[in-house]
């Protein structure tokens, strides 16, 4: 992929919107690491992300996102562990074919084993931020939409990519300007962040179209996050 390889990271920070005052509310780091199974490249991607040990009194975040793609980007397999507030997950996916087979272990209930339909190329949330950098935006107009469908607690879900256009965007902390492409994925409702098109995300406008800057709506709140750190 010319979007990313191998050994690739990006940190951000996140900072939330708290009444009339922004704070830096934690961090999140993602990878990038090619291995091989069966004799064949697969990708293995993950996101670890956890908030501020002082902010740990309002909403305590410690959470891993993790998976398994072959070349082509077709989910084998995506795990998500942590807690996000009070909700604790456990959750594992083993993708084949056009099924999903789900294993939730509850910390009072148990371990639950599900198997779940899907559309064709469904994707895990890991592997959909990375698919994302690998579309061609060339000649679409602001408005027009991208599908895509996600695999998340346990069920799959249609959702799209909204192409905002282009323009240039100047990071508030260090003054940088970088000319990017604007979209608004469609989002499920979940522990941190609101249903609908309620994100925008900026993406640096060369092959790599790495999100430099985020702006969301949350359950509570509202949030930005900026890069920190980009190592190719």
């Amino acid at each position: 992929m010319k979007a990313f390889r191998s050994g690739e990271k990006l940190s951000y920070e996140m900072v939330y919107n708290w009444g009339f005052i922004w704070v830096d509310a934690g961090k999140v780091d993602f990878t990038v690491r090619d291995t091989l199974v069966n004799g064949k490249k697969h990708y293995r991607f993950k996101g670890s992300g956890a908030s501020y040990t002082g902010w740990d009194w309002f909403y305590k975040v410690r959470s891993t996102y993790e998976s398994l793609a072959d070349d082509k980007l077709n989910t084998v397999w995506f795990r998500r562990k942590g807690q996000e507030g009070s909700n604790h997950y456990n959750h594992h996916y083993t993708v084949k074919g056009n099924q999903a087979e789900v294993s939730d272990y509850d910390y009072k209930r148990g371990l639950k084993r599900k198997t779940i339909d899907a559309g064709k190329c469904a994707l895990d949330v890991m592997t959909a931020i990375y698919y994302c950098r690998t579309l061609n935006f060339k000649g679409m107009a602001a408005g027009q939409t991208i599908p895509i469908t996600l695999y998340l607690d346990g069920a799959y879900y249609p959702s799209h990519l909204r192409f905002l256009g282009k323009e240039k965007w100047t990071d508030e902390r260090n003054g940088k300007i970088y000319n990017c492409i604007k979209f608004s994925p469609l989002l499920v409702e979940g522990t941190v962040f609101s249903a609908g098109e309620k994100m925008v995300v900026w993406v640096s406008d060369d092959e790599r179209k790495v999100p430099v800057y985020v702006e969301t709506d949350l359950v509570v709140g509202k949030g930005k996050v900026f890069l920190l750190e980009d190592r190719p």
